[in-house]
């Protein structure tokens, strides 16, 4: 009885304290994906070529080489790790417990890819075909529990702000 007891205790303690995490973890993944986005916006300026976001595969957020059609020519690497630049939250820093969506508004519409271009230009994409410039309340979504941020992105000037 006194093991069960302090296996009670112990739960009672853990429990909160584990839950505590998310908004760490919600907030270290906003800033992940915040970093993504601007790393997006000053590449496609600086090789003046166009490259794609794409959040399409649940969890997964991928940077693409593009041109203005859409077209994914190839990832983009981080310049830090020199691979892929590929955000999963599958990811060890993020067990699962968050989970990422694209929204990338058109017309009214959430697509999941926005190509960035050369000057600045915003374009939201789904399936290769382009559905139109980028609206007000763009970005990406995360969520971790009842807890959710948005990574937004303004839809004039490109500026990427966290939550």
């Amino acid at each position: 009885m006194i093991v069960i007891a302090l296996i009670g205790i112990v739960a009672v303690v853990a429990v909160p304290m584990l839950r505590a995490q998310d908004p760490v973890r919600l907030d270290a993944a906003a800033t992940e994906v915040g970093n993504a986005l601007r790393f997006a916006m000053r590449e496609a300026q600086r090789t003046g070529g166009y490259l794609l976001v794409d959040v399409s595969t649940p969890g997964q957020l991928r940077v693409h080489a593009s041109n203005a059609s859409g077209a994914q020519l190839g990832a983009v690497n981080d310049p830090l790790t020199k691979s892929a630049l590929d955000i999963g939250t599958s990811q060890p820093q993020w067990p699962n417990s968050i989970a990422m969506t694209g929204r990338f508004f058109s017309g009214g519409v959430a697509y999941t890819q926005l190509l960035v271009g050369p000057a600045g230009q915003l374009q939201a994409f789904e399936g290769g075909v382009n559905r139109g410039a980028l609206q007000a309340g763009s970005g990406i979504e995360l969520t971790a529990g009842t807890l959710s941020a948005l990574v937004a992105i303004s839809e004039t000037t490109g500026r990427v702000a966290l939550p």
